[in-house]
């Protein structure tokens, strides 16, 4: 993938200062580089002498004190003394005796210091409501929100903000050598329990979990690290596996640990009460009536056992639960620069769709721009909503922490159902899947989320959820870039004689189908494909070498042109099974339906049954064992739209 000339330039300009720098920087033996500045060591134990004390201790128990005073890349969210003699106070409480720091075992001091440190700098300005774009240093996300605290005689209401929710930011984005610290009002103390045990602490949802506890499907969602998996060997997981996509070469390294993570929507007591849901014998009776409907070949048969998958209340309780770890700002809002600067938000919500643990389903999530909000089962353009959807709560609406050590929930303003309407009117639509929302392993692993880096996210064949391929094939996902030619500035790249099997994202209702991948095209670096979908050749092989100026393809400019001489274009390019790149997304304001690189292709227009499932295959058929495939993403078109009267919208 190419970026953007503008930022070639910069990108260039930037490799000659970097080279002129370190000339004049470079050491001999016996030199070594003095900060100007405090580090995140200094600022602590000197700058702020004797307010950090307990803190520091605690730092150099777990052995990182040295990387505070050093070289590298750091957030620190330091809790003062008088932090951690309250929660010091609190341990003594409820253990029935004295704790002091120096009684905190090695484990515990490790605990506490890799939860309040990221190996990345994160300043609140560069931040959104929601989860912190990366892990702390033991793999758990944080959630940055914001409260107020209420006028007393002398000040007046304040706007605070919080880690974790309860954690006030006392001071922030204090700029050190080698990284960032906010001061914090608490010791952060992220749960150590899995996420249905969190969930049976919140006293506001007690009709969802006794649904959860009922249908057994909490035994789903205790799973956390896949002991099965071993890392590769060498350097694959601190250097990466070098690779190449077009004229760019960057590395993809691999997950030390493969996790799984879990997200649940949970509607509030309230919510149901609303509905003249009281209890959980009503919410029988309501899934009941929606599931019914909705599975009428179903209906009767498995309403005595609530363990079997196609009960109502099973179903119900499945739609709330995805396998994908996503705080609020994960879903499709990861950057908000990246997303919001790119997407045409006048015509179209930023939105994508995930599969959901009720078999053969998925939910379309998208987010508005006015007022700022995340919907679940929305449908229309702004300003022309025809579902209004399930709005999911913002982290300051609640006060409780929705965290767990293997997931999230979160609250939602209304009941969610793969009810009748949701499956045949709101999921009617073209259905666009980025291709990094394929697997929950492109999630859970951060390589779907990961902003601002140069590094990408390798995967194990066996170890990534919907993705099977050969020894010869090299599978990593592209960080999100932010001028750059990939929907959502992401991308699943194949590499190699790669041999790649895609289990494709569910259809809502059975119906014939077109089965598409956007790609960028025209790099001879590129390979030659041939599908197959189920086993079964689709057309001729695909050359992703060639951009929409070959004639194969028929992509013409629109510029000067009529209303009905551009649909004329779009249906030559069509009847060639070619469509221009979307009009909703670009980079740099240059959108994707004016550069002749950017092709959707149809693989395949099929019969395609919603309770079967679909695998989409892709060999590389060139003698290149360098060649690569830019998977950026697949869309499932329904005949409704592919062949509507009106034509198909440009977005």
């Amino acid at each position: 993938m190419m970026k953007l000339n503008l930022y070639k330039l910069f990108f260039c300009a930037a490799v000659l200062l970097f080279l002129a720098t370190s000339c004049v920087n470079e050491y001999s033996p016996g030199q070594f580089y003095t900060f100007t500045g405090n580090t995140v060591g200094s600022f602590l134990e000197t700058e702020h002498a004797g307010q950090f004390d307990m803190f520091i201790e605690v730092l150099k128990r777990a052995n990182v004190w040295g990387e505070m005073q050093t070289y590298g890349t750091y957030t620190c969210f330091a809790p003062d003394n008088n932090a951690f003699a309250r929660f010091l106070e609190e341990k003594s409480e409820k253990a029935g005796h004295a704790i002091t720091i120096d009684s905190l075992t090695d484990p515990e001091c490790d605990t506490i210091a890799y939860t309040h440190l990221l190996n990345t700098v994160c300043y609140t300005t560069d931040l959104v409501e929601g989860s912190l774009p990366v892990p702390n240093m033991l793999d758990r996300y944080l959630t940055y929100s914001f409260d107020s605290i209420p006028a007393t005689d002398s000040l007046p209401q304040r706007l605070v903000y919080c880690i974790n929710k309860s954690s006030v930011m006392l001071e922030l984005d204090d700029s050190v050598e080698n990284g960032v610290v906010h001061i914090i009002n608490q010791v952060l103390q992220p749960s150590s329990d899995n996420l249905p045990d969190v969930l049976k602490l919140d006293s506001a949802i007690s009709i969802f979990y006794s649904a959860l506890v009922e249908t057994r499907m909490c035994d789903s969602l205790v799973r956390h690290i896949d002991l099965t998996y071993k890392a590769p060997q060498g350097d694959s997981c601190i250097k990466g596996v070098l690779y190449h996509t077009a004229d760019e070469w960057e590395y993809a390294i691999f997950p030390e640990k493969r996790y799984f993570k879990f997200t649940a929507f949970v509607e509030p007591n309230s919510v149901y009460r609303a509905a003249g849901i009281n209890n959980l014998e009503d919410l029988k009776a309501y899934a009941k009536q929606i599931y019914d409907e909705s599975y009428p070949d179903d209906a009767g048969k498995y309403d005595d056992d609530p363990t079997n998958r196609r009960n109502p209340l099973n179903r119900f309780v499945s739609y709330h639960l995805l396998e994908y770890y996503g705080g609020y700002n994960d879903w499709n809002v990861t950057n908000e620069d990246i997303l919001g600067a790119n997407f045409d938000r006048t015509h179209w919500d930023v939105e994508d769709f995930f599969e959901t643990m009720l078999p053969h389903s998925m939910v379309r999530i998208c987010t508005t721009l006015k007022p700022n909000e995340i919907w679940i089962n929305r449908k229309g353009a702004p300003g022309k909503v025809t579902h209004k959807g399930v709005r999911i709560y913002k982290p300051s609406e609640s006060n409780i922490e929705q965290t767990a050590v293997n997931g999230i929930y979160h609250y939602i303003d209304n009941l969610l159902t793969y009810d009748f309407i949701t499956r045949n009117e709101v999921l009617n639509t073209r259905m666009r899947y980025d291709c990094t929302t394929t697997s929950p392993d492109f999630v859970n692993s951060g390589g779907r989320n990961r902003p601002g880096e140069t590094t990408c996210t390798g995967f194990k064949n066996g170890f990534c959820k919907n993705w099977s391929f050969t020894p010869q094939t090299l599978v990593s996902v592209r960080n999100r870039h932010f001028w750059f030619w990939s929907y959502q500035g992401d991308e699943v790249i194949l590499q190699g004689m790669y041999d790649a099997t895609l289990k494709l994202p569910p259809v809502p209702f059975s119906g014939t189908y077109e089965v598409r991948v956007g790609y960028p095209s025209g790099w001879e670096s590129r390979g030659v494909i041939q599908a197959y979908l189920n086993g079964v050749p689709c057309d001729i092989p695909l050359d992703l070498r060639i951009s929409g100026l070959d004639p194969k393809v028929g992509w013409v400019a629109e510029d000067g042109k009529t209303d009905e001489q551009i649909r004329v274009i779009d249906k030559a390019m069509h009847n060639r099974g070619y469509l221009k790149g979307p009009a909703s997304y670009g980079a740099n304001s240059v959108w994707f339906r004016t550069l002749e690189r950017m092709l959707r292709r149809v693989i395949t227009t099929q019969y395609m049954d919603s309770e079967q499932d679909y695998y989409l295959r892709v060999r590389q058929v060139l003698d290149n064992n360098m060649a690569e495939m830019v998977y950026d993403y697949i869309e499932l078109v329904p005949k409704s739209v592919f062949a509507s009267p009106d034509g198909e919208d440009i977005w």
